[in-house]
């Protein structure tokens, strides 16, 4: 037995909440990084320095996934609770770059807090009262 739908051409395809990624990049360029930040000027400002260039938004999101939300002003990107991000990329090589000096920050930031036994502060020291 198989089971006729009337189901009309042209609408879209439902997906279940669960699989929905409001926030997917799409139409990537080869050997470039993408990322949302905070519209905050100073924090765009941080990124322009840092050699990331601002990406017309509306051009690297999905149209079925925006249904329902608000059009896209001033090339940002409302995310919630009144605050906007903007979409920024930037070279892979220098995003790279960037990765490997933040993990060695963050490496030296772990040695410091890891004890050194060699300068000879190690041990433990009690002192009892009779």
């Amino acid at each position: 037995m198989t089971e006729k739908t009337n189901k009309p051409s042209g609408r879209p395809v439902r997906k279940p909440v669960g699989a929905r990624n409001r926030l997917e990049i799409i139409n990537k360029e080869p050997g470039r990084e993408y990322r949302l930040i905070d519209s905050d000027p100073a924090r765009v400002h941080q990124f322009l320095e840092a050699g990331y260039r601002v990406e017309q938004v509306k051009d690297f999101l999905p149209g079925s996934e925006r249904l329902g939300q608000g059009s896209i002003v001033d090339n940002s990107l409302p995310v919630g609770g009144g605050s906007k991000q903007l979409l920024v990329s930037i070279e892979k090589e220098y995003f790279e770059q960037d990765q490997k000096e933040k993990m060695l920050r963050v490496k030296a930031t772990e040695e410091a807090i890891k004890p050194n036994t060699s300068d000879g502060f190690y041990g433990k020291v009690s002192i009892e009262h009779s």
